[in-house]
């Protein structure tokens, strides 16, 4: 059977808790991230070490041993995996149109002038480089 890589798979919300505690602070134990998530969503040491180790099976994850704990660190960035995540919610929500996105985020939510000006300069930014890039 073959082991299909971690961008082929999805991060549930508890997943995402984790990760996000690990990108964060990595390498850590288990312990390190239950105490790290108590006032967040308090854990039993048994859950967080099980998602732990579905996070590594999964491979967004590594441990090494060091000592009596292994350690545990992502391999997998907060970028890549947001970009995924975002992937995901336009095919599922905007029939795979990012201008449909765009359009909502814009409709839908009062952005400062500061957000929006960054917004432009980001999409004058690229636009920028892909005309670079086709001369």
């Amino acid at each position: 059977m073959v082991r299909k890589e971690s961008t082929d798979k999805k991060l549930t919300p508890l997943e995402t808790l984790i990760m996000n505690a690990l990108w964060d602070d990595s390498p850590a134990a288990v312990k390190q991230i239950q105490e790290r998530l108590k006032s967040v969503k308090p854990m039993a040491y048994s859950t967080v070490l099980t998602m732990m180790r579905i996070l590594r099976d999964k491979g967004f994850l590594v441990s090494e041993r060091q000592g009596k704990a292994d350690l545990y660190r992502p391999v997998v960035s907060r970028d890549d995996a947001g970009r995924r995540s975002l992937g995901e919610v336009i095919d599922s929500f905007f029939s795979g149109s990012a201008e449909a996105l765009v359009s909502q985020l814009l409709a839908g939510r009062s952005l400062s002038d500061e957000e929006l000006k960054a917004i432009r300069a980001e999409l004058d930014k690229t636009l920028a480089s892909r005309k670079s890039g086709k001369q």
